[in-house]
């Protein structure tokens, strides 16, 4: 709505007139087009259904941080955190299911990112499983490189599905041992166990692919 006042030849106008919006401005009228509304923006599906997928794999991995922070090494000019690239690296290669239907592979599941590489365990299995124990082994390397060194760190991980939580064994196993056992005194019988291990130089500056070693019922 406009409003008239005294003083001009037009009248004094301010307000707006349809889609006219007058004001004053040191005494001359001025008007302009009334803006148009904006449209509100709406979310695709598919942006709903990848930042739902983005949620779900950041607290997936919520406590694998300490895992992530030892095996994840950042280039130079690195632009995402080790949590981000984790995450990114699992959206993109180890996504199953569509819909609502979606989960994460755990087969497929890495720790580590190396840049500057030391060699995986020669033959790493799960060996032993009994009630409350599970025996993890592994082998000399038969063809060791330059980086290969018998006091390299073992990082066994496992992830107990039942409770949704990953748990890390470190600076207690080298590469030397050739296995260790986890006594679980019942602590949790008849969960399902995912064991991963990789490993790292006694300086942390190298780090080796992570190796899937396979699912257990205790």
């Amino acid at each position: 709505m406009a409003t008239r006042k005294n003083g001009s030849p037009f009248g004094d106008f301010s307000g707006s007139i349809d889609t006219v919006v007058f004001s004053s401005w040191m005494g001359i009228i001025i008007s302009k087009s009334k803006p148009g509304q904006r449209k509100k923006k709406t979310t695709s599906v598919k942006l709903i259904r990848q930042n739902n997928m983005f949620g779900m794999v950041s607290s997936f991995f919520r406590s694998a941080k300490q895992m992530i922070n030892m095996g994840y090494q950042k280039p130079k000019l690195a632009k995402m955190t080790p949590n981000n690239a984790i995450t990114s690296y699992h959206l993109k290669n180890a996504m199953s299911g569509d819909g609502n239907d979606i989960g994460i592979i755990l087969s497929k599941i890495k720790f580590t990112f190396p840049i500057r590489k030391t060699q995986s365990a020669w033959k790493s299995v799960i060996s032993s499983v009994t009630e409350n124990n599970v025996t993890i082994s592994w082998e000399t390397n038969p063809f060791p490189q330059k980086c290969t060194q018998l006091d390299d760190k073992v990082i066994l991980v496992y992830y107990n599905k039942n409770r949704g939580m990953f748990y890390c064994i470190w600076d207690v196993i080298e590469r030397s041992d050739l296995s260790f056992t986890r006594d679980f005194s019942k602590e949790f019988a008849g969960d399902e166990i995912h064991w991963y291990m990789f490993l790292i130089s006694a300086d942390g500056k190298l780090v080796s692919e992570t190796d899937y070693l396979g699912m257990v019922t205790l």
